[in-house]
């Protein structure tokens, strides 16, 4: 599997497959030529397209590791036109009772998903969250740790939700929204709104 980034979402995604015991064929791919060579002394980081064509052909599957959803999603979007093949990275003790697709999303330790949750491509969903019934989250979304989104409420593409805070039910936040860490949102946000 190819983890994009090797920043700390990077390390964090790493560990957590670590932890399940999924070690095979990892390597992380990051264009910042002074990203380090490797991660944890032992998995490699590759800097260059061309080699990351190579490994494409061995295993395709791969996961964006990176917390800026606008970069996030011109990552996505690279490896989607290289071949590559998006593949949730889900911590297995999570509670979920909603079906989530194979889209290249992170799901951290101590999330719970209530039912009837539509979870877009390539999110990254923090540690201790909460996502209510009916909620809707929109692409390239980064909900940051401890958040409740209580359902129903909608969240749109490439919006930044920081940590501790609180979508209400009923409120329909639009895309490229920052919501500041330790919000209660009780109302509807407009595209590119700061909160």
């Amino acid at each position: 599997m190819i983890l994009v980034g090797c920043g700390s979402a990077g390390k964090e995604t790493l560990a957590m497959l670590l932890e399940q015991g999924k070690t095979d064929n990892i390597f992380f791919y990051d264009e910042n030529k002074n990203s380090e060579n490797l991660i944890f002394e032992k998995f490699k980081v590759i800097k260059k397209t061309s080699k990351l064509l190579d490994n494409l052909k061995i295993d395709n599957k791969f996961c964006v590791c990176i917390g800026n959803p606008r970069r996030r999603k011109k990552m996505y979007n690279k490896l989607i036109e290289l071949g590559g093949s998006p593949n949730n990275v889900i911590w297995d003790k999570n509670l979920s009772i909603s079906e989530l697709s194979q889209n290249a999303t992170i799901i951290q330790p101590g999330v719970h998903i209530s039912y009837e949750v539509i979870i877009g491509k390539s999110c990254l969903i923090h540690n201790n969250t909460s996502i209510g019934h009916k909620t809707i989250i929109g692409d390239f979304v980064n909900i940051g740790p401890l958040c409740s989104l209580i359902g129903p409420c909608t969240i749109g593409n490439e919006t930044y939700i920081s940590a501790g805070s609180i979508i209400l039910p009923n409120v329909t936040i639009g895309n490229n929204v920052y919501v500041k860490a330790g919000s209660i949102v009780n109302r509807d946000l407009k595209d590119f709104e700061t909160f």
